[in-house]
């Protein structure tokens, strides 16, 4: 079931938009325990479609930053709320 969820979410990473890869991600982080995939598929969408931004020095993976800082919020969010 999870390998099939990978495949799913890694090619949705190639034809859907960023925030709507990552929504769904966030989503099946609660469905799963220890979803790491959420990074991954960020580091792939940033290698794939990532560009330098001038704001964050050049930085051209602000996306798979931005997911660490979420990755984060939704572990403390998930030890939190009782399923």
């Amino acid at each position: 079931m999870r390998f099939l969820v990978d495949i799913l979410l890694f090619v949705s990473a190639l034809f859907l938009p960023w925030w709507l890869v990552l929504l769904t991600a966030s989503a099946l982080f609660f469905v799963f325990p220890r979803f790491f995939e959420l990074l991954l598929v960020a580091m792939c969408i940033d290698l794939l479609y990532g560009l330098p931004v001038g704001r964050f020095g050049n930085f051209q993976f602000v996306l798979s930053l931005g997911t660490i800082f979420l990755y984060l919020a939704l572990a403390f969010a998930k030890r939190r709320i009782r399923f």
